[in-house]
């Protein structure tokens, strides 16, 4: 039997509620898989456009710069 059949299978016992919540849960990772595989078939000045400033809410700041480690003298 495939996931698939295994999968139908399993649903066809579920509640009506129960697979309402299966629908909105497969919607929602199904809209996810698209736009992923939409931003990945963009072209890469598009998807640069798209995307710029989009951490400006969230800047990537560097962490503090860690003691550098003493080492013998090389020879």
């Amino acid at each position: 039997m495939t996931t698939y059949e295994e999968a139908v299978s399993a649903a066809e016992r579920l509640t009506l509620a129960e697979k309402a919540r299966l629908i909105e849960y497969l919607s929602a990772v199904m809209q996810h898989d698209l736009q992923a595989e939409a931003y990945r078939r963009m072209p890469w000045d598009e998807f640069i456009e798209r995307t710029a400033g989009s951490l400006a809410d969230h800047p990537l700041e560097r962490p503090t710069q860690l003691p550098l480690e003493e080492r013998e003298p090389l020879e």
